[in-house]
Formats: structure tokens, C-alpha cells, sequence
């Protein structure tokens, strides 16, 4: 009865293309809707034993691995080049599939009797290969000369993946303007560089203007460059959906069932060393300039700021405590007593060092991207913000199995609800504090078998309900 919903499931589609059609991704952008035509192009949809789906906000490209029973010697034809599609619908989602296009990178796990092959289709988006053909060499900044790639990170997705259709204006937030020359890098690696490094333009409802610490991801819409407030604050518009976690046996209306967490884990409940090791209650970032490299130091005396005795380097601390009143957080109560750690009192427990460029990233002025005199602690104030930004991000995590449902993504937030142990009424079950609330998509896995499909959902929150 639990498990009804989850064995709806339609595979629409799942084609292999060899030969030319294969090709034809190096020439233009396919579209996810792109229909695979030509003579090789081969139908695999009555081969396919299993689909395991990836999306993750820690990875740039989508991820899947096809199981495949092949007694057609399929196998004999591919060289690790070849394109794949897939269509699949849950019921709980019929105008919402998932629908991909991927680049098969890898034959894994193979197995051959009298009857049949058997063997995994690693595949990644196809930029990922695309991400390691190209190379990115130029300089970038706010002038008149540079004015079409204000937005950095889409310009990069646009040129040098050849994003096409999967770029969309709406998904990349515009950071603030930045100066630097990119040394012949990969595509990747520059978005990689600027993510901690540039600021959020100021906009309604962010509770400060120093918030900095972007993610570069890909889901089932395309790519996505936005900030780790700007996916906490969520979307005024979109619906959020409560995921409930209730006794085996309890009978549900049908609409509720395909919302009904099946199973639930919790990761690192409690672990004190890794929010050390993040650091998460104080962390430290450290700038070096290279031409006083001899003299460098490593800071000694205690105290946040810029370090007036070595003009080699610049040294900035930032607290838990000013993180949390800065950051546009999920809801409004911190995820945990800080006991034990006096951030004021305490050294840095996570050190950072960056070497200072020959010109700033960001001006002062209290983050004003438009201007202020700009120094060298601007810069590292804002890579340090970003660090501790994403450890907070992570301060409690929660992993659920809920029916199959491809309408869901990562970057987007749920509900959840989970019962309390300790209960005094039955009939008025109260939720458990620290772990029902809203929560942030942070990665999922789709997995499609004949029989059903289900959905492993990765949830990280920095905050929880005030008490009222």
C-alpha cells in the first residue's frame, strides 16, 4: 500500500545514437526535447534494466548510469562517444518528466553469458566533455570593452560549453563586477574562481550586502549560477510542497501519498569536529602579496581584522555569529547551541590563504559594487563571508526516500515533516524541533526500475523555527 505510487512509471523514451547523429553535438546545443533522428539511432528502452539519475549543487554536469541487458551485442558498437536520451514520467508528475540528453563516457561493470551482456552506461552531460576540450584566456572586467560579459559566469556557459538552450537569463544571478585575467583555464575552473570572490547585487528582502558564496550547477532546467542566500530566501512564487513522515500501516489519501517519506537517515546528527574543521564558528582568510613573500607571516596575536605590523599580507577573521546576522537564512533560528566555543575568544579553526592580485576584486564602501575606495580587506572579507557561508549551508542535513517524482530538482526548497519521540497526546502529534521545517534540495537521485521509480532526496539547512 505504501509503495503504490511509486510503481507508476513510464519510460517514454531511452534512444542511443552512434555514427553522425552522434556528432552533431560538437556542432550545436541540444535541447533535452531535441528528437534523436537518423539510421543510427537505436531504440534501447526494452534493454534498459535500471536508470540511476544525479543532480547536485556541489556539481557543475548531470550524472546517470544505465543498466543495460543487451542480447543484441549493442555493446560491440560503442567507443565511449556515443549520445543517449531519456524520457521518464512518475505519475505524480505526468507534465513534469525528466527528460535528458547525456554523453556516455564509460562501459562499467561488464558481465557476459551464453544469453546476454550486461553492463552499466556511465554517461555526464556533454559539457563536461566540452568543459575539458576548451580553454579560457583573456582578461575580463567592468569597462566599455568588456560590457557583454557583465554576467561572467553565463558568458563562460554560453562560449565555451555552448550552453545553448540549457542558459537561461533567470538562472544566473549577476554578481557584482570583478577585475582579473584568466590564465588559460578551464571553463569550470574560472566560475570556480569568481564563486567566492564576488558579491550579490543589492535587492529587496537580503539582510545585508555583503553576502557572497555562489554555487554553479546543473539540473534538469539547465545551468544555474546563483548565490546560497539568494536559494535560501526560495521562490515567492513557487509552491512549497510538505514531505510528512509517518508510522508504516497509516492509511493515506491517495493525493498525500506520493508525498509520504518512505525512509529517513540522518548524517552526522551531532559532529562537532567537522563544524571545527569547516569552520564554521570562526574562520580565517589569509592574503599574501607576492612580492613581499619573503617577508610573509603567518598572523600571530589574536583579533579580526587587518593586521597593521606585516604590509606582506592581510589577515580577516569572521564569526559564526556575524555569518548568521548577515546571511538571508532559511528560517530565522540558529541550528544549534553554540556551547563550548566562544567565537570571540577562540582562534580560527579553519585557515584559507589567498594570494592578493595586483588590483582588488571588490571596492568598500560597506559592499557597494558600484563604488568606494577599494582595499586589500575587501577582498579577503568577502572570500571569508563566502567560506563560512557554505559551512552554515550544512549545519544540519537530512537524507529522505519519497515516491518517484521527476518533477523534483535540486536548488529548491521543501517541507518536511517529521513526528517528535517524545509525544503526550496522541491525537495532537507535535513535530520534532531541530529536524521538520523547510529545507534546500541540495543534491537527489532518481532510480528507475520496471517496476517503479523512487526518489533519494540530500536536504541541508541552516536555520530552524523560532520557538513560539
Amino acid at each position: 500500500m505504501a509503495n503504490r505510487r511509486a510503481k507508476v512509471v513510464e519510460l517514454n523514451e531511452a534512444s542511443i545514437a552512434f555514427g553522425e547523429t552522434g556528432k552533431m553535438v560538437w556542432n550545436e546545443a541540444l535541447s533535452p526535447k531535441t528528437r534523436l533522428k537518423g539510421d543510427d539511432v537505436y531504440d534501447i528502452g526494452d534493454l534498459v534494466a535500471s536508470v540511476e539519475y544525479y543532480e547536485s549543487i556541489d556539481s557543475p554536469f548531470l550524472r546517470c548510469d544505465i543498466s543495460i541487458v543487451d542480447a543484441i551485442d549493442l555493446y560491440k558498437n560503442i567507443r565511449g562517444k556515443e549520445i543517449v536520451k531519456l524520457k521518464i514520467t512518475s505519475e505524480s508528475s505526468k507534465d513534469d518528466p525528466l527528460e535528458v540528453i547525456f554523453r556516455v563516457f564509460k562501459m562499467g561493470s561488464f558481465i557476459k553469458n551464453e544469453r546476454a551482456a550486461m553492463y552499466i552506461l556511465h554517461c555526464v552531460s556533454h559539457e563536461t566533455f566540452l568543459n575539458e576540450a576548451n580553454r579560457v584566456f583573456g582578461a575580463f572586467g567592468p569597462c566599455e570593452k568588456h560590457k557583454d560579459k557583465e554576467n561572467i559566469p553565463q558568458y563562460i556557459t554560453k562560449q565555451f560549453l555552448k550552453g545553448g538552450q540549457k542558459v537561461k537569463k533567470e538562472n544566473f544571478e549577476t554578481p557584482s563586477k570583478v577585475c582579473f585575467s584568466c590564465p588559460n583555464w578551464r571553463p569550470y575552473d574560472v566560475i570556480t574562481y569568481l564563486s567566492d570572490k564576488v558579491l550579490r547585487q543589492a535587492g529587496s528582502g537580503q539582510r545585508s550586502k555583503m553576502q557572497s558564496g555562489f554555487l554553479f550547477y546543473e539540473n534538469k532546467h539547465g545551468f544555474h549560477f546563483k548565490s546560497i542566500d539568494k536559494l535560501c530566501e526560495g521562490s515567492p512564487n513557487k509552491e512549497i510542497n510538505t514531505y510528512t513522515y509517518m508510522q508504516s500501516g497509516v492509511e493515506v489519501a491517495d493525493e498525500k501519498e506520493y508525498f509520504k517519506i518512505q525512509s529517513i537517515s540522518f548524517p552526522d546528527k551531532v559532529n562537532h569536529l567537522e563544524k571545527l574543521r569547516s569552520g564554521l564558528y570562526k574562520t580565517s582568510v589569509i592574503g599574501v602579496s607576492v612580492p613581499a613573500l619573503s617577508v610573509s607571516a603567518l598572523p600571530t596575536g589574536s583579533g579580526s581584522g587587518e593586521n597593521k605590523t606585516e604590509v606582506s599580507r592581510r589577515n580577516f577573521e569572521v564569526t559564526y555569529e556575524q555569518v548568521f546576522k548577515k546571511a538571508s537564512t532559511i528560517d530565522t533560528g540558529r541550528p544549534f547551541q553554540q556551547t563550548g566555543f566562544d567565537s570571540d575568544q577562540q582562534p580560527a579553526t579553519r585557515f584559507k590563504l589567498r594570494v592578493m592580485p595586483t588590483w582588488i576584486h571588490q571596492p568598500a564602501g560597506g559592499g557597494d559594487p558600484e563604488g568606494g575606495t577599494k582595499t586589500y580587506l575587501d577582498t579577503l572579507s568577502v572570500s571569508s563571508y563566502a567560506t563560512a557561508r557554505y559551512a552554515l549551508l550544512n549545519a544540519i542535513q537530512l537524507t529522505i526516500v519519497v515516491p518517484g517524482n521527476t518533477a523534483l530538482t535540486i536548488g529548491e526548497i521543501i517541507k518536511v515533516s517529521i513526528p517528535s519521540s517524545k509525544t503526550d497526546n496522541k491525537k495532537d502529534v507535535k513535530q520534532d524541533r531541530i529536524y521538520s521545517g523547510k529545507y534546500l534540495i541540495a543534491s537527489l537521485k532518481h532510480v528507475y526500475r520496471k517496476e517503479g521509480i523512487t526518489t533519494t532526496l540530500y536536504l541541508t539547512k541552516d536555520s530552524i523555527r523560532e520557538d513560539k
